[in-house]
């Protein structure tokens, strides 16, 4: 079964990097802006994980706004540079330091996947 993981970013670059790091047999990325990604979820999409990076502009408000739209529990997993960042987004369930290795990222995102719903 393939896991569908929600990839946030306003930076196409980064965006497509992620996307394609997180792309295996058993996953697959769905990349979305933050205004993209929030219309998805409040049409009612329900990945099995989220990876947003919160050094985008209004990261962890995008990430108040995600959780609010969220009919079931989701993960999710934060990047950013700044550890104030993943302080303030307090909600996240893994977090990934920029600069960050493939491997870390994979790992973080596939133990969030391993989580029974609402376990969280």
């Amino acid at each position: 079964m393939e896991e569908v993981i929600l990839v946030i970013d306003d930076n196409p670059l980064l965006l497509a990097t992620l996307g394609e790091a997180l792309s295996t047999e058993h996953t697959s990325p769905v990349l979305a802006t933050g205004a993209d990604a929030l219309q998805k979820m409040q049409r009612g999409m329900t990945p099995d994980v989220i990876v947003i990076d919160l050094d985008m502009r209004d990261g962890c408000a995008l990430l108040a706004q995600l959780e609010c739209a969220m009919e079931d529990v989701v993960p999710v997993v934060a990047l950013s540079s700044e550890p104030r960042r993943l302080l303030e987004a307090g909600v996240a369930d893994a977090v990934v330091m920029k600069p960050f290795e493939v491997g870390q990222l994979r790992r973080c995102v596939h133990g969030a996947c391993e989580r029974p719903r609402g376990a969280l």
